[in-house]
């Protein structure tokens, strides 16, 4: 019985100590588990609409390394994703064009989001992200329940600091409040902004798709979920304002929720947290993908090759991150590598990805057989777009700075199975030295 007591301790002991050991790995894989859950049940779809949403997208694409035109196809308007859901049927046969005979409380909270809107100068596309946010969380009714303690056609949060229960149930008090600016309740005279911050305080708001603006200030579990309104929000608005558009009279302000620049503002990570597939807009709208630049030199069949060559600045393994402070796993290997080096695909394969990968910035990860990846870090541009058969000493990228570093430099990342290995040993094998220096 001791004997058997022992063995179980001495389990439970090596159990807790490989838990200790691959926390962080167990964490990431519980988070993307969790992330892949909610997009299945949600799904991802969103319409860009206007020259301005569509002109972000096509920056932020040009950033991720495709070459997007104005006029996909030579059509106007741009991309449009597969609906997740039906569009909601626009009700008919109302006093006011978008609404149905009976529904006098939408009408009336439509009104209050539109003179809301003309208060606080947010323009014709103000008052349509108003209102379509208001269409998704209440149907535009002045409800007095919602999730947790929200309230009112906007569904806003008396615990997050929007007022009080009364208040945010009150239509033109929700949609002071959602706009922000100097005409909402929360305006704060010292700070020039609101708190909570409205749809004034997220910088570039005009240029945002409707559903990216919505969110932004709604903060949704469901951010996706706003663009399927946008028609009828459309509607509403040019029935309620007599179909003349209304120009923005208010510039955005430069603080508050969204932060910074408008330049800066719509990265591929905010359009995907918001819900646009921004992957499915570049792959979907890219000029001539099978044309895009390639050079450098093929080798043979199934063979490797380095994807520069240049020296060694920081090698795989354990060490303290030089931004961060934090001791943690460098899975890859850093180059010296001024901004705009060639980077050659490091054997033939097929190009799995192009995106933008959290610190790593710009990415292109490309599949060989095997179950082998190679990762490209902090890239300035990629030259050919997900879904490509790619060559051996193919230019495929070019070397940059983007993302989280101390500089230019190429970062070389080796997986197999999914895991991280050291590039250095991996290539060995291979008769690739990548500890050879640039001649």
């Amino acid at each position: 019985m001791d004997v058997l007591t022992s063995i179980g301790a001495w389990a439970t002991q090596q159990g807790v100590s490989w838990l200790l050991r691959n926390r962080g790995r167990i964490a990431a894989l519980i988070g993307v588990l969790g992330v892949g859950a909610f997009l299945v049940g949600a799904g991802i779809g969103a319409i860009v609409s206007g020259g301005g949403s569509d002109e972000q997208a096509r920056a932020t694409c040009r950033a991720m390394g495709f070459t997007v035109p104005n006029a996909a196809g030579g059509a106007e308007g741009g991309y449009v994703p597969a609906p997740v859901d039906a569009t909601p049927a626009i009700p008919e046969g109302g006093l006011v064009d978008g609404f149905g005979p009976v529904e006098d409380e939408q009408i009336a909270v439509a009104q209050a989001i539109v003179a809301a809107g003309a208060a606080a100068g947010v323009g014709t596309r103000g008052m349509v992200v108003g209102i379509a946010a208001a269409l998704q969380e209440s149907g535009l009714r002045q409800l007095d329940y919602g999730d947790r303690d929200s309230l009112g056609p906007l569904q806003q949060r008396p615990s997050q600091g929007w007022g009080t229960p009364e208040q945010v149930i009150d239509a033109g008090f929700a949609a002071r409040a959602f706009f922000g600016g100097a005409n909402s309740p929360h305006f704060d005279a010292a700070r020039g902004a609101a708190s909570p911050g409205g749809l004034l305080e997220v910088a570039g708001w005009e240029q945002m798709p409707v559903t990216v603006a919505a969110q932004k200030v709604q903060r949704s579990a469901f951010p996706n979920a706003y663009a399927k309104h946008e028609a009828r929000a459309t509607r509403i608005v040019a029935a309620l304002t007599g179909g003349a558009p209304i120009r923005t009279l208010l510039p955005a302000a430069s603080t508050g929720v969204g932060g910074g620049g408008a330049a800066s503002l719509m990265t591929a990570e905010d359009y995907r947290a918001s819900g646009f597939d921004i992957d499915g807009f570049c792959a979907a709208n890219a000029a001539n993908p099978g044309a895009v630049a390639s050079g450098g030199q093929t080798i043979p069949a199934g063979a490797w090759t380095a994807p520069l060559a240049s020296s060694i600045t920081s090698e795989f393994g354990m060490r303290l991150h030089p931004i961060h402070g934090v001791w943690k796993l460098h899975e890859g290997t850093d180059f010296a590598a001024p901004v705009g080096t060639p980077l050659r695909a490091a054997s033939d394969g097929v190009v799995k990805k192009v995106t933008w990968y959290g610190g790593g910035g710009l990415i292109v990860a490309v599949e060989h057989a095997g179950g082998v990846e190679t990762w490209f870090l902090h890239l300035s541009q990629v030259l050919v777009v997900p879904g490509d058969a790619v060559m051996g000493g193919q230019v495929i990228a070019l070397s940059g700075s983007s993302g989280t570093g101390t500089g230019p430099h190429f970062h070389l990342e080796t997986h197999v199975g999914g895991l991280p290995v050291d590039p250095v040993p991996f290539m060995r094998e291979r008769g690739v030295d990548l500890e050879a220096r640039a001649s």
